[in-house]
């Protein structure tokens, strides 16, 4: 038969595993505004974009070029232009998949 489990002994290890994850937490709260999260223990850059923090290639891979002076997320690089085409495309492929499929119910009423 097991031990019956002391309640006041079981929140204390409750509140000092909670104490060790805040502090946790904390850190990485505060190192997520400081540090490339694509930037990896040898410096490397693991991103599958294209950002101006990146290095020249080398046999390693690619170097990350983020030192923490500034907000990581400006460097990430995006054209608007670009952004506005793909969702135009989008509504227009949309709305001709919509009229092959309006066709193609007509063609089976009849």
């Amino acid at each position: 038969m097991a031990d019956k489990i002391d309640k006041a002994d079981y929140q204390r290890r409750i509140d000092a595993m909670s104490e060790i994850f805040a502090g946790i937490a904390e850190k990485a709260n505060v190192v997520s505004r400081e540090r490339c999260p694509y930037r990896d223990r040898h410096d490397l850059c693991t991103a599958e974009f294209r950002c101006r923090n990146q290095l020249a290639a080398t046999d390693e891979g690619i170097g990350c070029g983020h030192e923490g002076g500034f907000n990581y997320q400006d460097a990430w690089e995006s054209n608007p232009l670009l952004i506005e085409r793909a969702k135009k495309r989008i509504a227009r492929d949309k709305e001709r998949a919509a009229a092959r499929r309006r066709a193609r119910a007509e063609r089976h009423e009849k």
